[in-house]
């Protein structure tokens, strides 16, 4: 539980002086994909837009037991590779395909991208994220069809997203601590987060030279991530200062701070109701996949209360949890077992 918590107060400390992606000269599993110029649903393009992925397992002569497992928010497949988000797939009967979503410093980034650099990159949404996804499977790895689509947080808001804009192309979709829209309370801390890391003078406005360190966006995340139970059993008061300090130091898993602004962005733009007028009814009806939908009444990060919802309108599998981790319950053996099983049926 604590090596979860501090890989996520890493992620999301946004602290170092690093780049984003300092391994990718030596990494091997990292491949990407160019799928030329990309067209956003607001009118805009990514120039020269570049997918990543990573792949385990081996793809059947049929083609047909592919798993699409795209990242969650601020996260990039060698991390969840590092800290085995991938185990909720058995690699021995599927063909794991991780993808980097947009925004994530891999695939196409403010962060990275040579002809619409830092704030000139166009903000994308998740259905931006789910069309790049679908265009890089269909046209350059002639993947037509996948057994599921399996995701958590903002790779849940993608798979519900894949549920409803290519409804035959998976057989079944993993959602955790997703939702089908988000809620007020999540939209208020995402706007806050956005506005602490614009207020801090080393942002300037998005075009610094070196990553900011930005101490207000750092301490709420930490408030949100689990829960008090689980900060005053992994922080004891006595080592507090110290801990709070820790957050601030360089680490390897830097976010750059646009990426994430990026990306936030996008969650809280998403709403998979957009083709049914705004009915979750409706939506509900459009959705072939068989669901699986985990989540966790003690997610201070994504609230769960319309995602379990929206599993009865689908007549999803339904995991409830009541669990101290709070938003980082992936990688529990519950989650793992649950996944695995739902898979395998």
């Amino acid at each position: 539980m604590n090596r979860i918590i501090l890989f996520l107060a890493l992620v999301l400390s946004l602290s170092t002086k690093q780049n984003a992606y300092s391994q990718t000269s030596t990494d091997k599993k990292q491949q990407f994909v160019s799928i030329g110029d990309f067209p956003l649903e607001n009118g805009q393009h990514i120039i020269d837009c570049k997918i990543g992925y990573r792949t385990y397992g081996r793809l059947n002569a049929t083609r047909s037991n592919a798993i699409l497992y795209p990242t969650a928010g601020g996260m990039t497949t060698y991390m969840m590779e590092l800290f085995g988000s991938g185990t909720v797939v058995d690699t021995a009967k599927f063909y794991l395909i991780m993808i980097d979503a947009l925004g994530n410093g891999v695939s196409s980034s403010p962060s990275n991208s040579i002809s619409q650099p830092k704030t000139l990159f166009p903000q994308f949404n998740i259905r931006d994220m789910v069309n790049a996804e679908y265009k890089m499977l269909t046209e350059d790895l002639n993947i037509h069809h996948v057994a599921a689509v399996v995701g958590g947080s903002m790779g849940g808001l993608q798979a519900m997203q894949w549920a409803v804009s290519y409804p035959d192309f998976m057989d079944k979709v993993v959602a955790m601590e997703a939702t089908p829209k988000l809620s007020s309370y999540d939209l208020l801390w995402m706007q806050a987060y956005i506005e602490a890391v614009k207020s801090d003078t080393a942002y300037r406005s998005g075009n610094y030279t070196v990553n900011p360190v930005t101490p207000l966006a750092i301490h709420l995340t930490q408030l949100l991530l689990t829960t008090p139970t689980t900060l005053n059993n992994s922080v004891p008061v006595e080592n507090f200062s110290k801990w709070l300090t820790s957050l601030s130091k360089p680490n390897p898993f830097t976010v750059d701070c646009n990426n994430m602004i990026w990306q936030t962005n996008a969650v809280m733009m998403q709403d998979i109701t957009t083709k049914a007028g705004g009915s979750l009814e409706n939506t509900a009806k459009m959705i072939k996949a068989k669901m699986l939908i985990i989540a966790n009444k003690q997610d201070h990060t994504i609230n769960q209360t319309l995602s379990i919802k929206f599993a009865a309108m689908t007549n999803a599998e339904l995991v409830v949890l009541d669990d101290d981790l709070g938003h980082l319950i992936f990688s529990q053996q519950s989650v793992v077992e649950a996944t695995r099983k739902f898979l395998a049926q």
